[in-house]
């Protein structure tokens, strides 16, 4: 087996476990969003409590999705370097923010979530449930907005020597 064949098995592998996490996670923050709801609304204990199960749940599934997606990101410039050489003007722009505006705000308010419930209170609990709820949802959609245009490429121009430019952000 060459080097190349190699590579693109051990992506193959990693991916393959990938995306199993991040579904299930975004499914378990909508989970946890409306157990707290209810929880809050009613003054329900046992609502609060399975929210806490299952947030040890969604912890240990983002665990294993941040150990096999940051492999992935790595991957896609040893495995496809041409490819990324010339469409990272526009597959790096929905890529970056999903890491810097979706994966910073689900880790973020996910800490807050799973050890400031006493500190944050009833209300602020639940505020840090939804901004898990929407960043893994918001993280759900750049990388679908990237697998969009490596299926139906719009909104770009090929530039001198091949590289691909982002023309329409929109689009």
């Amino acid at each position: 087996m060459d080097a190349l064949a190699l590579h693109r098995f051990h992506f193959a592998f990693t991916v393959t476990y990938h995306y199993l996490f991040p579904q299930l996670t975004m499914g378990l923050a909508l989970l946890i969003v409306i157990l707290k709801t209810i929880g809050l609304r009613t003054g329900d204990e046992l609502y609060n409590r399975s929210a806490r199960f299952w947030a040890k749940i969604f912890a240990i599934n983002f665990a294993m999705g941040v150990v096999t997606g940051i492999p992935m990101e790595f991957q896609f410039g040893t495995n496809w370097a041409a490819f990324s050489k010339a469409a990272g003007g526009v597959i790096g722009q929905t890529l970056a923010m999903e890491g810097v505006f979706s994966f910073f705000l689900e880790s973020t308010f996910l800490g807050l979530f799973l050890f400031g419930e006493k500190r944050l209170g009833p209300k602020g609990h639940w505020w840090a449930a939804f901004m898990v709820f929407a960043g893994s949802w918001l993280s759900g959609f750049f990388i679908i907005a990237t697998n969009a245009w490596m299926q139906h490429p719009v909104g770009y121009s090929v530039g001198p020597g091949g590289n691909v430019n982002l023309t329409s952000f929109w689009r």
